[in-house]
Formats: C-alpha cells, sequence, structure tokens
C-alpha cells in the first residue's frame, strides 16, 4: 500500500526525534575537518538591477549601479549561480523549498485539498509546521546550533492573524498596544522554536501591511541585524557549528519607494525600541554616501545600501569573533519581480544566488550550471557532513560539487508549480501548461490569472499578465536561448511536435511523484 506523501513525513519526524546514534557520532568523529558554519541570507523581492555582479546592476558603460561593497566581496570571491532557478516565484512557496528542500505541493497546508483529490493551487498558502521536515531540524538534531531573524511568512504560527489586534491608528506607546505587540512576537519566537529553531528573534510576520498598525509599518534592517549579532553572541557559548537563517524584508514593499531608510527607525512589529540601533552604519549617512559614490541618480541604491551595511556588519562580527574562514555564506533573492513575480515565466523564476567560502572552494567563479532552490537544502546537508541516516527527505539535488569546481549540470531538467500552472526547464525549452481547477469559474468578468486565486488576479500578477502575450494560453512552449522574454509560442510549430511529446512526458513524470491532480496529467503520489 502506498503511503500519502504526509504519512511519508510524519514518519521521517518520528525518526529525526530519535536519540542521536553511535553510527552517527563515528561518522562524525571521522569528518576530516571542523563542520562549517552556515549563513543564509535571503533578501525579498530584489529587482537584478540591485545586485553589481549581475549585467543588470551595470550600466551601459559598466559601471555599478549600487554602492554594495559588501555584497560585491562576496561575488567577487564567491560563486555566482546566473541560472537560479525557483520552483515557486512568490515568496512563501519560495522559502517552504529553500527550508525544506522539497516542493511547496507537499505542504501539509494541502492536505485536504489533496485527500478531496483537487488540484493543489499553489500561492501564499503553503507553511512548515512542527510536523514538517526541514532544515533547522535536521541540523539540530545532528548537531548544529540554529537561528532565524528577520521575515518569516512560511513558519506556521497559531494565534497570529493578521487581522487581529490595534487599529491602524493605534498608539504603540499605550501599554496594552505594546503588551499585545510583544505577546505577539513571543508567539513567532515559539512558532520558529517548534520547528527546529534553537534561537528566534525580531520577526516579520509577512510583508509589513496589515500586520501591525501604521506607526509601526516600517522596515528596520537594523532591526533584523542586531538580531543576527545577538544570535552569533548566544553562539559563542556553544561548543558547536552554526546554521543562522537571516531573512531581510528588504527590498519588499511598501514604501516609502526606494527610500524604506528613512522609515522610524525605532518602529519594529513587536512595538517600539527606547532608542535607535548602533549596529550597523547610521541610516542618515546612507545618501551621502550614494552622493559621493555619483549614484544619486540610481533610484533603488540607498535601500540597497543599507541591506549592505546590515550584510557587512555580520561579516565583521564573524570576523571579529574568528569564525568567518570557517563560515560558510549563502545569498539568495528569494525569486524573480520584473515582469513575472507570481509566474512561471523566467521573470518569475529566474531568481539570484551566490555562496561564499574563503577556506573550503575557489571562488572568483560564474557557474552556468541550472540550480533550483529546493537544491539548497541538501547542499548545505553534504557541506554539514549530515550522514544519510540522518537526512530528511529532499526533492533538490546537491550542487557541492558544483562549488567544488565541476560544472556538470546536476539535473535533467526542472520543474516548477504555482497557482494554475505547471512547466518543465529542459536544454533550454520550457513547456507551460495553464490549467484552472475544476472549482474555478473559466469564464468570470475578469479572467483568473495563474495564480487562479481570485478572479483578475492580484496586483503582483499585474505585470506579467500584460507583459507576456499569450499569458491566457493553456499550452505554451519557449525556446528560452534565443527568445529569453517569451514572446513567440511555438506550442503549434510543427518542426517542435516530438519537442512537446518529450516535455509533457516530463511535466507528466514531475506530476505523478507530487501530491494532488493536475487537469488531464497524472497527479497521483508514488513512492519514490
Amino acid at each position: 500500500m502506498k503511503k500519502t506523501i504526509f504519512q511519508k513525513a510524519a514518519s521521517v519526524f518520528f525518526l529525526l526525534i530519535l536519540p542521536l546514534s553511535f553510527p552517527y557520532e563515528k561518522e562524525m568523529a571521522e569528518a576530516s575537518e571542523p563542520r562549517p558554519n552556515i549563513l543564509f541570507i535571503i533578501t525579498d523581492d530584489q529587482e537584478r538591477r540591485e545586485f553589481n555582479f549581475l549585467e543588470e546592476g551595470r550600466t551601459e558603460n559598466g559601471q555599478p549601479r549600487n554602492l554594495s561593497p559588501h555584497m560585491d566581496r562576496l561575488a567577487q570571491e564567491g560563486v555566482v549561480f546566473p541560472n537560479q532557478y525557483v520552483t515557486s516565484p512568490v515568496c512563501t512557496p519560495s522559502r517552504f523549498s529553500v527550508l525544506t528542500g522539497t516542493y511547496a505541493s507537499r505542504s501539509v497546508s494541502f492536505r485536504r485539498t489533496v485527500d478531496r483529490g483537487e488540484q493543489v493551487n499553489i500561492t501564499w498558502n503553503c507553511h512548515i509546521d512542527s510536523t514538517t521536515p526541514n532544515l533547522a531540524r535536521t541540523l539540530q538534531q545532528t548537531g548544529y546550533y540554529t537561528g532565524a531573524v528577520g521575515k518569516n511568512h512560511v513558519i506556521e504560527a497559531k494565534g497570529v492573524s493578521r487581522n487581529d489586534g490595534p487599529a491602524e491608528d493605534a498608539d504603540p506607546n499605550d501599554p496594552k498596544v505594546a503588551q499585545y505587540y510583544a505577546e505577539k512576537q513571543q508567539k513567532l519566537v515559539n512558532a520558529f522554536k517548534q520547528c527546529g529553531f534553537d534561537f528566534a528573534a525580531n520577526l516579520y510576520q509577512g510583508n509589513l501591511p496589515g500586520h501591525t498598525c501604521k506607526a509601526l509599518e516600517f522596515h528596520n534592517m537594523d532591526w533584523i541585524t542586531s538580531a543576527a549579532i545577538e544570535f552569533l553572541d548566544s553562539w559563542s557559548t556553544k561548543n558547536k557549528p552554526f546554521f543562522l537563517y537571516m531573512a531581510t524584508t528588504l527590498n519588499h514593499g511598501p514604501g516609502p519607494r526606494y527610500r524604506k531608510y528613512t522609515g522610524d527607525p525605532l518602529a519594529t512589529p513587536a512595538g517600539l525600541l527606547n532608542r535607535p540601533l548602533s549596529v550597523q552604519p547610521d541610516r542618515k549617512t546612507i545618501p551621502e554616501r550614494i552622493a559621493e559614490a555619483g549614484l544619486s541618480s540610481e533610484p533603488t541604491a540607498c535601500d540597497v545600501l543599507w541591506l549592505d551595511d546590515g550584510i557587512g556588519a555580520i561579516l565583521q562580527k564573524l570576523k571579529t569573533m574568528g569564525a568567518l574562514d570557517n563560515t560558510i555564506v549563502f545569498l539568495f533573492d528569494d525569486h524573480g519581480v520584473e515582469s513575472g513575480k507570481g509566474s512561471l515565466y523566467e521573470g518569475g523564476i529566474r531568481s539570484v544566488s551566490l555562496v561564499w567560502s574563503p577556506t573550503r572552494f575557489k571562488g572568483g567563479r560564474y557557474s552556468k550550471v541550472n540550480i533550483s532552490n529546493i537544491d539548497f537544502t541538501p547542499t548545505i546537508m553534504d557541506l554539514c557532513h549530515v550522514p544519510e541516516s540522518q537526512r530528511h527527505q529532499v526533492d533538490g539535488k546537491s550542487f557541492a560539487s558544483v562549488l567544488n569546481g565541476n560544472d556538470k549540470e546536476i539535473h535533467d531538467h526542472l520543474f516548477f508549480e504555482i497557482g494554475a500552472t505547471r512547466a518543465v526547464l529542459k536544454d533550454g525549452w520550457k513547456y507551460l501548461a495553464f490549467r484552472l481547477p475544476p472549482t474555478v469559474s473559466t469564464n468570470p468578468p475578469k479572467p483568473y490569472t495563474h495564480l487562479a486565486d481570485r478572479p483578475g488576479g492580484r496586483g503582483s500578477e499585474g505585470p506579467a499578465k500584460d507583459f507576456y502575450p499569450n499569458y491566457y494560453d493553456t499550452d505554451q512552449l519557449y525556446d528560452i536561448k534565443s527568445d529569453p522574454l517569451e514572446r513567440n509560442n511555438r506550442i503549434a510549430d510543427p518542426s517542435q511536435k516530438s519537442r512537446v511529446k518529450l516535455l509533457k512526458a516530463l511535466l507528466e513524470q514531475n506530476l505523478a511523484d507530487v501530491p494532488g491532480p493536475f487537469a488531464e496529467f497524472t497527479g497521483e503520489e508514488t513512492t519514490k
């Protein structure tokens, strides 16, 4: 009898909580080098122009658009992946895949949908709960001190509702209002700890709007950085390597557009601070430094520098502690945003990442290997010498060999899922299927978008549906190499008949291995 994904997840979770065994201790003793620390930095909705190491981050004259010396250093000395993809191009499922190494459709959030035999519609509706096998718990169970700071948007926190709490115009100086946000923050911390994090602090439940009263609705990079430093101070008393998941809110909305650094420095989702923090360069100096660099005309430069200052503060802290040489840094933007967020076009699924280490592998390289965000977890488990017997099941593949200099592809093809679309990418060709579930009207006053969760879609889908000319076609085929903007749908091209057949077969193969049906394609869960 086949196990459901939820039964298998429960079985894996049970195994993870067993006491560490003698074979595990033996394997660790045989490791030839100390296990590395892992700093995983995930940024939010950054545009490609915000990265100097990408073509878009340079002017026509080759000059950088940003003042970001620390990110520049990581790129110059690390391994950059210009072909970084995400399986699901909005923030919640992307984070799910990063922390679990699995497709978002495997989330326990879809249990009832799958049990009813209905099509899984992935949007911001998938979460990690205390039963979900994930990277933090696996590393925790195998000897790591684990921490998380910054934006959540994936860990399920019960009793924390976006619509509850004080009114929009509430005064955070009011003791009752202050107590509410302090208690809400503690609930978030507890939720993270139940999922395998030893340490959690300074957390945003999700995107800023709606989670606090207006007086607290500001980005605060300094606050996130201070929690990361607090984590490192706490770690210094442990005789363990660390894993820190540092999730920034930059450069996601709300505004003020391109001037998020000008927000109230006392405002946090946990309430008002007593005084401004001084853990990174004073944000008041940001426009001065941008002007000195001759970048005042670059709209995103100030907020990029604010983000970079935070990253620099953590790197300096690690250097001061003597821990930098044994730390591997991952920098990853959660998904594409330019004309593609919420869609499986390149503008949504193609992202940015790099990996840096001063001692573990040779840097200064750009690798053209296609990797996915489901690959981070198995890669980190490899780098951290996690024994096979202690690993949880993943969909991704390790790219540790690529970091060590082997540029051989690790995937035959890539699979993507979001809303009412599924896609596969192989050898530079993409097949995309758009199938509204039977529960959705096929002829509403406003057409459903690819996310298919409301007629007409959300604001996030506006750029995609207006930019891609074949957006509403049920079947789409693109030659990404010659048509990177996906303007020419070649699904009816007679010369591509065999390719369409192959890609449809690959899509069906992938759909047979994830929960839930998908239109005429197979969707029955199979045993790996």
